[in-house]
């Protein structure tokens, strides 16, 4: 006769967790990877590590893989570091970041027809400063500057 174990609460947890990622997981954006360019000048959303302390900047637009973007669903997903999105700060961060991909309400974003990238906890991603080389990325209340201005370039 077999012996049973019950099964532990903290496992059913992470199970039901992961279960649900993988289930809310969206498909990749048929059209390709975008760049998303300020309307600052001629700088772009960049993810230059995938560590979750390492803030997202604006740079030089140059093409490179840091600077491109999958749209999956609500998610920006970062092309040089695949299953890492986009990730609104909290209380305990100030920058934008990258995080695992896990459709997360802090990774909802929201590109609207005025140039603004809305998350969905209400804010706009926005640049903390001018359009210089590495100039960190987070998200303010939203009010029509330049500096939370965007384009998706193909």
């Amino acid at each position: 006769m077999r012996n049973f174990r019950p099964v532990s609460g903290a496992f059913v947890a992470i199970a039901a967790v992961l279960g649900t990622a993988l289930l809310g997981a969206a498909p990749a954006n048929a059209d390709g990877p975008v760049q998303v360019k300020s309307r600052m000048g001629d700088v772009c959303l960049d993810a230059p590590d995938s560590s979750w302390l390492t803030a997202v900047v604006v740079n030089p637009c140059n093409g490179a893989d840091s600077q491109r973007w999958n749209q999956n669903g609500e998610q920006l997903e970062s092309v040089a570091f695949p299953g890492n999105c986009l990730t609104s700060p909290n209380e305990d961060r100030w920058t934008a970041h990258l995080g695992p991909c896990l459709n997360w309400f802090n990774q909802h974003w929201s590109p609207q027809p005025n140039g603004h990238i809305m998350i969905s906890l209400d804010g706009c991603l926005t640049v903390l400063g001018g359009p210089n080389p590495g100039t960190w990325v987070s998200t303010r209340f939203c009010g029509g500057d330049v500096d939370q201005g965007w384009d998706l370039v193909p």
